[in-house]
C-alpha cells in the first residue's frame, strides 16, 4: 500500500483518479470529497455527485474507481493522507471473494440436500 501525505489548501481543489479501496484520511482538519459512481456516467448531469465531509482523524474508503476532488473545509490548510491499495491487497481481495463464493455454493448444496432428505 502506498501512502501519500498531502497538504490541501482552502479554495483549491486537488482532483485525481483513484482506485476502489483508496483510503483518504484527514489528519488535522476537515476535508470534503466529491466524486460520482462511474457506472452512472451515462446519465451525465442527471445524477448528483457523492459529497463526503471527513472530520479530523476520520477516514473514508472509496467504494469504486472514480475521479475524486478533495478540498479543505474552513480557512486553514489541512494535512491529509491518501492510502492507495497495492496489488497485493487486490490479490487478497480476489482470494477472499473467491472463498466467499465457494462457501455460498457449499451452503446452497447443503440446503438442497437437506430439503431432499426431508421430502423423501
Amino acid at each position: 500500500m502506498q501512502s501519500i501525505r498531502q497538504c490541501f489548501y482552502p479554495g483549491q481543489r486537488s482532483a485525481r483518479h483513484q482506485h476502489a479501496g483508496t483510503r483518504i484520511i484527514a489528519i488535522d482538519g476537515m476535508l470534503r470529497l466529491t466524486y460520482r459512481d462511474p457506472a452512472l456516467d451515462w446519465l451525465l448531469d442527471v445524477t448528483t455527485p457523492v459529497v463526503v465531509k471527513i472530520e479530523e482523524g476520520e477516514c473514508h474508503v472509496l467504494p469504486c474507481d472514480t475521479f475524486v476532488e478533495i478540498e479543505a473545509v474552513g480557512f486553514a490548510s489541512v494535512n491529509g493522507l491518501v492510502h492507495v491499495p497495492g496489488r497485493s491487497d487486490a490479490v487478497v481481495a480476489i482470494i477472499g471473494s473467491g472463498i466467499a463464493w465457494l462457501a455460498s455454493c457449499v451452503r446452497a448444496l447443503g440446503q438442497r440436500s437437506g430439503k431432499r432428505r426431508t421430502q423423501g
